[in-house]
Formats: structure tokens, sequence, C-alpha cells
């Protein structure tokens, strides 16, 4: 399989709030599987970093990590991916959840299948998902909810249980059922004695009203509480199981904080089978995401995947929803997620060879003949260009050559035929200082360890040495002047 990863940046129509955080911009990756022209897709976020090993820094260096092995794999075993995935990354389960949804998805599609009847499951049928309304002002959540009349079901994220107020106005504007999200932050004290009142206001779920530790309030709440609690960030594997059937209810599953759709399938299963609430979710992700998960509808009671509506900008487009929260699985192979390389919340992305040529002549080749800006490599087998995207428009780019460096230079540690070349590297001026240089490199970086490179080398400016230094890089041999553009120095990175 030949894996790509592409980095994300999501807004939302409103600034999402809970009662652990605020998140203006989510940051992400799309991991990419292709095998015989098909392609396959997987998402993980740059969310609770501290919590899921997920910031993007780490995730980069768990995909160079794993790199080699990926190389090995292929989609015909899924589930003996996963095994062999998870070995390596049992404190990854993002990256591991955006691997696993990807080699599922592309397996489908080569068998021309949808993902559920890959996965031999029968075919989901009247999903309707929930409508997340975050915190903020009462009126503002009101507000919200007024732009998305007609929903099944709200989900509501409260800061304080013992304040019904936000419920109460809530409840004037709709008789759907609601469900309550503490995301962690409640106390038991307070909880229990607006129960009664909850109850009367037509909530129907609670969901993770207490940290993950409060495995004691957990157990008192579940005995007292006439409304069924579901855990969410209590169930983050199967081996959560146990305690969590003693504890709740039910169980939040996601995909993306599970391991992906291997684990994900094993945990809806067994816990129907204690006779468990079942709820499928997601986390603040694209329609790479989400259009996966919901093919594991139909092993869910509830079902919780709107993110791609509180979205501003998508990725593709993969499942819809209607006005009443009707969601439709696209009628197309595997997930059914189409990516779209114009949509605005791709981050870094590869682009063919005339998008990145114009930022190459105005920042590499000003007043220079436009013709120097096409590199003979350009046409090479392998050859892959890059660009950091605002708004859908390149403001950054590199291309990457499967080359070998000079014989003048011996890069420690290089086989032969594994060195890949960067260069064209460069960023408008607008965009300096903002960190889309340091995110184009470190996505191209990894792209060369998932194809197999065991070092990446460049003829970099003189003036660049200390960005490149910054980022892994090391300087080899004693400074050179290129005729026409200026001094330079060899440098390299290791993929190891």
């Amino acid at each position: 399989m030949k894996v790509t990863a592409h980095e994300i940046s999501l807004t939302q129509r409103h600034l999402w709030r809970s009662a652990r955080e605020a998140i203006p911009v989510q940051r992400g990756l799309v991991v990419e599987v292709e095998q015989d022209g098909v392609a396959g897709f997987g998402e993980a976020s740059a969310f609770m970093t501290d919590h899921y090993n997920s910031g993007l820094d780490r995730m980069h260096a768990d995909l160079r990590r794993i790199a080699p092995l990926l190389i090995d794999l292929g989609p015909d075993d899924p589930f003996a991916v996963w095994r062999a995935l998870s070995a390596e990354l049992p404190d990854s389960p993002f990256v591991l959840a955006a691997l696993d949804t990807a080699v599922h998805d592309l397996r489908a599609r080569l068998l021309g299948v949808p993902l559920w009847q890959a996965l031999g499951l029968e075919r989901p049928r009247e999903l309707r998902s929930s409508f997340s309304i975050g915190l903020d002002e009462t009126e503002v959540m009101v507000r919200k909810l007024r732009e998305r009349p007609g929903w099944s079901a709200y989900k509501i994220k409260l800061a304080d249980p013992g304040d019904l107020t936000v419920v109460k106005e809530l409840r004037c504007h709709t008789t759907a059922p609601f469900s309550v999200d503490g995301n962690c932050g409640w106390e038991l004290s307070r909880l229990l004695p607006v129960l009664p009142g909850l109850q009367e206001l037509g909530v129907q779920l609670i969901e993770q009203p207490f940290p993950r530790s409060a495995w004691r309030d957990a157990r008192i709440l579940k005995e007292r509480s006439q409304i069924p609690v579901i855990a969410d960030e209590s169930i983050a594997s199967p081996q959560d199981l146990d305690a969590c059937t003693d504890a709740f209810d039910g169980i939040n599953v996601k995909p993306m904080k599970a391991g992906g759709i291997t684990p994900s399938l094993a945990l809806l299963r067994r816990a129907r089978e204690r006779g468990l609430i079942t709820m499928l979710g997601c986390m603040p992700e694209s329609a790479a995401g989400v259009s996966a998960t919901a093919h594991l509808g139909g092993l869910a009671d509830h079902l919780d995947v709107d993110a791609i509506d509180l979205l501003a900008v998508n990725t593709g487009r993969g499942l819809t929803l209607d006005g009443a929260g009707r969601v439709t699985l696209p009628d197309r192979p595997g997930s059914g997620y189409l990516p779209d390389p114009a949509a605005h919340g791709w981050r870094v992305r590869p682009v063919p060879a005339a998008d990145v040529r114009p930022i190459r002549h105005t920042v590499l080749r000003p007043g220079q003949p436009v013709e120097t800006c096409v590199y003979p490599e350009d046409a090479h087998a392998g050859t892959r260009h890059f660009a950091t995207l605002a708004a859908g428009r390149p403001v950054g780019v590199a291309s990457l050559y499967h080359e070998d460096p000079p014989e003048t230079h011996a890069v420690p540690g290089l086989l032969p035929g594994r060195g890949w070349r960067l260069r064209g590297m460069a960023t408008l001026e607008e965009v300096r200082g903002t960190g889309a240089g340091t995110t184009l490199l470190r996505t191209v970086l990894t792209n060369a360890a998932l194809a197999g490179a065991d070092a990446v080398w460049c003829n970099a400016r003189t003036t660049a040495a200390g960005f490149y230094v910054k980022q892994g890089f090391r300087i080899l041999g004693p400074e050179f002047d290129i005729p026409g553009i200026g001094p330079h120095v060899f440098m390299h990175w290791s993929a190891s």
C-alpha cells in the first residue's frame, strides 16, 4: 500500500465550547492508503492532545516510526493489519484509528461494496443523528437550536448541572428529547438534586458527567438516576468494558478514540450482548472520518455524527444530514467519502506541479524567466509536490524527488536507492512566521518516510539553514555557491 498523510485545519460555524475547552480551529490528519489506483481514507484529530497523544508532531513521529511496517502491509485482512499496528501504537489511538479506518475503507472499495457490507453488517436503516449544542451564553445556545429546528434529538453541553436555566430555555423551542453532556466536568453533589428536574425537562441520557477516574461517583449515580448514564471518556478501549458495565448504563463508542473500526465493532457487539445502551459518536472531524463511522450505525441505539453539520469548511463529500438529522450514506463503495482538493479544510496536501511553480517563481526566482521554475525532476516517476493552503490557495510549496545525493556527500546511514531530495521549498511573505513553512516541511518529511526514505537531503540557501536545523536537518560539508542564486549548504535529515 502507498500511504499519504495530509494535514487539515477545520473551523466551525460557531466557536465550539464544552465544560472542558473551547476549540477555535481543529487541526488534524487525513491518512490515505492506495493500492491499484484505489484509495481509502481515515482521519486523526489533534484533539485532547495530552490525553490521547494526538499532537501533530507526535502523530507525524508515529507515522514515520512505523513507516517500514506499513510498506509490507496490504488491505486483504484489515483485522490482521490492526493487530500488527496496535502492537506498535499502544498509546496512539488516533493514528491507529486513521490507519485502520483507511485500510477497511480501501478493502471495501477494492471489493466494490459499501463499508458496512465489507464488515459483514446489515445495511444501516433509518439512521438519525442528534444535534450538538456547544456551551455558550443561553441566548446563543437557543439560537443554535433555532438554526437547526426539527432534529430528532439534541445533545446539550452544560458547565453546571445544578443550573437548569439553559435546559429550560431550550425546552421552550422543541419537543425533541435531550441528552446532556458534562465532558468530565461535573460534581456528583450538584447533579443528584436536579435529576428529577432533568427528567421532567425531557432529558433521556446523561453523558460522561465525571472525570474518568471518578468510578465511585459513576456507580452511585447509576444506582440513583432514573435517567440512563452513558460513558464517553471512560470507555477508551475494550479493556474498559467491564468497569463501564459496572458503573454506566451504556457507552459512547467513537472509532477515533477506540483505535479504529476494528475495536469499535468489538465494543459495540459486546456492549449489546451485555444489554448496555450503545451510542456511536465522533470527535471534531471532517467527512473523511465521520462517513466511515456512520457505516456502524446499525449497531447503535443512538447516533451522534453531526460533526460535519457543525463545520464551516470540510475536506470533501460523504454522508449527508437532512433538516431532521436523518443520515444518508453515500451510494458509493467503501465509506463513500470523496476528497475535494478545492475544499478549504485542507492545510497541506499533494498538488500538481503547475500549482507549485508560481510560488517558486515569486520567491525563489524573482526577475528570472518563468522557465527556470520548471525543474527537470518534476517529470520523474514518483515525484511529489506539496502545498500549504490558505482558503484553498497555495501559500507555500515544496517538491520531493526520489533521488540519492551526489557521491560527494556521503549521508550517514543512507542505503543506495533510499534517498529523497527536497527542492523548491518556499512560502509567501504573507504567511511567514505563522508556522506555514514548518507545517509544510513536517508533512513532506512524513510522506518521504512513508515512501521508504532513509534520508531526505537538499541544497539549502544559507539564509534558510537555521530553519532546516530546527526541523532536524544537519549540515554536511562547506558552503558553496550556485551561480545566479547564491550561497548554499548541503543538508540532510534522517527518517530513523
